[in-house]
């Protein structure tokens, strides 16, 4: 019987042999989700950042809970059922202020949500200062509504830069209308603590900024220690907010999405919701509520950020002693990993090329920044969000090409 080749390490010869019997090198690819759906058949995909970790033993015990989960969604009326659902999720978030607001509206994915905004913006002719790196599908949906984009770096919005850049970007000649960023960033984990993200509001306000914010990673960074949205409010800066359940719980992409706006924009895109979403399924609903309300009762540290810390623990392991480091080792509020290559002579697109012939799918990062791809030309980005196991397996054999391939391994490694 022959050997699994992913179950010990290579040597140089069965690389080449897996080489020959792998897939022919495929042409850089014209954005990330047509690389993510490359990947989807791949032993091995680290490309999207949905979860596709295997759920704990905890989580299993809702899966025989379909049968009732089913009857309430049938039997309940739609308003309970997303009335309690926006509880226990603003709940669990820490965002106490919104448990009971009229002003949000649920989409079935945050892609939905931010289509309802980028077509509230183009109907308005406005431009958007837009955080990069960022991922693409972002810029595609605002560019497919007309929306002029600006790039907005993230040093911008640095601690020891916030006050001087934010205010020359928000007040000068070519300001943009609004300002879309995601906390914490993706692929960099860039987050606000409390006290830039006041600032941050105030100056929206103070400029006559909207401020949009996309949250769909909230759940890895400890935002739930204090109420974003009080502070909105307060300040009584405009804002729209994106919330999504798809990148934290493993649910086979049964997910909903949250538009929270403030109130004078809430009506107008209520209109704009009405024509694309009647209302999320009450069974994707209630289904999503029962696994909430296990990370409410047993902690987010336990149901949703162990995984992803022992996984970038192992994938650290594994690229140690190679070109390939971590760009944001103090960052690890997301569920991603942002990797630096420390060669002029391997891309992005080479890496990612290179790896999927041993089964592996990443994605390159010059889409991430898409005003200037050069700048993500010596990145790729891993996915955490999957079973410890299999994940395991998949840097196991990461580590046996970088030892094999000179051209990953670093000056002086073994």
């Amino acid at each position: 019987m022959n050997k699994d080749p992913f179950c010990g390490p290579f040597e140089a010869d069965q690389l080449e042999t897996f080489i020959a019997k792998g897939v022919n090198p495929a042409a850089v690819l014209p954005n990330l989700t047509q690389y993510e759906q490359a990947s989807t058949n791949l032993e091995y995909n680290l490309c999207d950042a949905h979860s596709h970790q295997w759920q704990d033993p905890t989580q299993l015990d809702v899966i025989p809970l379909l049968p009732s989960i089913y009857l309430r969604s049938a039997c309940g009326r739609q308003h309970d059922i997303e009335a309690e659902f926006q509880r226990t999720f603003f709940g669990l978030a820490g965002q106490h202020s919104m448990r009971t607001s009229p002003y949000r509206l649920l989409s079935n994915c945050a892609s939905a949500s931010i289509d309802i905004v980028a077509t509230y913006l183009g109907a308005r002719n406005m431009s958007v200062g837009l955080l990069q790196p960022c991922i693409d599908a972002q810029v595609m949906i605002l560019r497919q509504r007309k929306v002029r984009l600006i790039p907005i770096a993230e040093s911008m919005l640095a601690h020891r830069t916030l006050d001087a850049s934010l205010l020359n970007l928000l007040t000068g000649e070519n300001r943009p209308d609004a300002l879309l960023i995601t906390l914490p960033n993706n692929p960099t984990g860039f987050a606000l603590d409390q006290t830039e993200f006041e600032f941050l509001a105030h100056t929206c306000k103070a400029t006559g900024t909207l401020l949009i914010i996309d949250w769909a990673f909230r759940f890895y960074e400890s935002y739930e220690t204090w109420d974003q949205y009080a502070i909105l409010n307060e300040i009584g800066v405009e804002y729209v907010c994106i919330e999504d359940t798809g990148k934290t719980w493993p649910t086979l992409n049964q997910k909903c999405s949250i538009l929270v706006a403030s109130p004078r924009l809430y009506p107008d895109l209520r209109e704009l919701h009405n024509n694309v979403t009647l209302y999320v399924s009450p069974l994707v609903l209630c289904l999503l509520t029962a696994y909430l309300a296990d990370s409410q009762e047993r902690g987010l540290d336990s149901t949703v950020r162990d995984l992803i810390r022992t996984n970038r623990d192992v994938l650290h392991q594994a690229l140690s002693g190679s070109v390939l480091a971590p760009a944001t080792a103090d960052r690890t509020g997301v569920s991603v990993e942002w990797i630096r290559i420390e060669s002029a002579d391997l891309t992005g697109p080479d890496l990612a090329d290179l790896v999927r012939n041993f089964g592996i799918g990443i994605l390159p990062g010059d889409f991430f920044y898409w005003a200037d791809p050069q700048a993500g030309s010596y990145h790729v980005r891993f996915a955490l969000a999957r079973e410890a196991t299999h994940f395991a397996l998949a840097c196991r054999l990461l580590r046996s090409l970088i030892a094999a391939t000179p051209r990953l391994r670093s000056a002086g490694a073994a």
